[in-house]
């Protein structure tokens, strides 16, 4: 593939134009229309530059890489010698410059670090790292316009927020630790339109966090609560039905220890519900969705009003559970402008569910089909992720691939 610049790959991003629909509708309808795929593609069964079995009508293009070989349009090198780890991805949601910078978490153990491609110019380089990061994983875009990103660290995982520069959004001009919003190991981190953060424990029996800041925007201060099952009667066990967000302030709730030092211990104190390994979390509308890796489902939170827990996707219920075909360790979400939720597994080869949503009101997503497969032997997919910019282009990483050339690919509706 020769080589062309990020600009004219935004730029073909941007222009492209809705596709005839022919008569026989598609079972998945939004701006990725596609026909699902029968079966999971095999490893290396497509081109190491080209890497996922996509749908037809669809194209697919490394923007960034560590080597080179592939002729992405930027190759930046962090760790030479062993794997970048890139982990999860955003761009700059708001502002005047919406959907230019592209920001990468890598997910080393130590010298953990946040990366930025310019795609217009394709300058790519660190944004931060400090050789006490450790294993970066979440990250997400705040609306009111800096990056957080988490340590998927054990109980003492921690959540930083980067302040950029008000005219250069590739340099950080602050870094600010936000022990407030719980230490734990974390991946997923959403904020919502309130300025709410929901984080998730990622252990098996680890919980399901909202930290509720005392003012907008302002992450110094605020209360975090745990989500517990109030009434499990319905399905004892499963982790869904009535629930309750729990304050976890020492001396209520059976709480001592403060989740400023471990909201896992403080959760454990209050007696919440646990999950087996959450990982990712993602919104849509009025509902939180997040996976339960270790148990292959994926779960839906009502947010309006009293919370109530469904299983969204369960393997062997609305998607199927074998290995050759079915859903294995869910990992990371995203969501694209049509309501539909991706799901790419944790698992070689990875592949990506879209479950789309709930019409019939029963808390299950109505299908889940499949609509690709990344091939490439020895890595996982992470990081999926739609742009509100580019309701047609999904970026997705290729992490720790057996090649050595972490990258990551731009997947766009021709």
């Amino acid at each position: 593939m020769r080589k062309q610049s990020i600009l004219s790959l935004t730029l073909l991003v941007f222009c492209l134009t809705v596709g005839t629909v022919t008569a026989q509708k598609p079972a998945v309808r939004g701006p990725f229309t596609f026909e699902p795929q029968s079966q999971s593609a095999v490893p290396g069964s497509e081109d190491p530059c080209s890497p996922l079995a996509l749908p037809d009508g669809f194209s697919q293009t490394v923007i960034v890489e560590e080597s080179g070989v592939c002729g992405g349009a930027a190759v930046l090198d962090i760790y030479p010698g062993v794997a970048d780890l890139s982990d999860m991805n955003t761009v700059n949601e708001t502002g005047r410059q919406v959907g230019r910078y592209f920001y990468r978490t890598h997910e080393r153990g130590t010298s953990g670090s946040v990366s930025v491609i310019d795609l217009q110019t394709g300058q790519a380089k660190i944004l931060v790292q400090n050789a006490g990061y450790r294993r970066l994983d979440g990250l997400e875009w705040t609306p009111w316009g800096t990056l957080l990103f988490g340590e998927e660290a054990g109980a003492d995982g921690r959540v930083f927020e980067i302040v950029l520069e008000k005219n250069d959004l590739m340099t950080a001009a602050a870094v600010i630790d936000r022990p407030a919003v719980g230490r734990m190991s974390h991946e997923g981190i959403h904020v919502d339109a309130q300025g709410n953060v929901y984080v998730g424990d990622e252990l098996n029996g680890g919980a399901i966090f909202k930290f509720v800041p005392d003012n907008y925007g302002d992450l110094s201060s605020g209360t975090l609560y745990a989500l517990n099952i109030a009434d499990e009667s319905a399905a004892p066990g499963v982790g869904t039905g009535t629930a309750e967000w729990v304050a976890l302030i020492p001396g209520q709730n059976g709480v001592v220890t403060s989740p400023t030092v471990s909201a896992r211990a403080a959760a454990a104190e209050a007696s919440v519900t646990g999950y087996n390994r959450p990982e990712d979390n993602q919104i849509i509308g009025e509902k939180l969705y997040f996976t339960a890796t270790g148990t292959n489902n994926v779960y839906a939170v009502s947010l309006d009003g009293d919370p109530f827990v469904t299983e969204f996707v369960a393997a062997g219920v609305n998607v199927g559970n074998t290995v050759a075909f079915g859903l294995q360790d869910p990992d990371n979400l995203t969501a694209d402008s049509a309501g539909n939720l991706y799901i790419v597994e944790d698992n070689t080869p990875a592949d990506i569910w879209v479950a789309t949503p709930d019409l019939n009101g029963d808390g299950r997503a109505d299908s889940v089909h499949l609509f690709a497969t990344l091939t490439s032997p020895g890595s996982e997919g992470t990081g999926i992720y739609f742009a509100r910019t580019q309701p047609r282009a999904m970026f997705i990483n290729v992490q720790h691939p057996t090649d050595g050339n972490d990258r990551t690919i731009l997947i766009t509706k021709d």
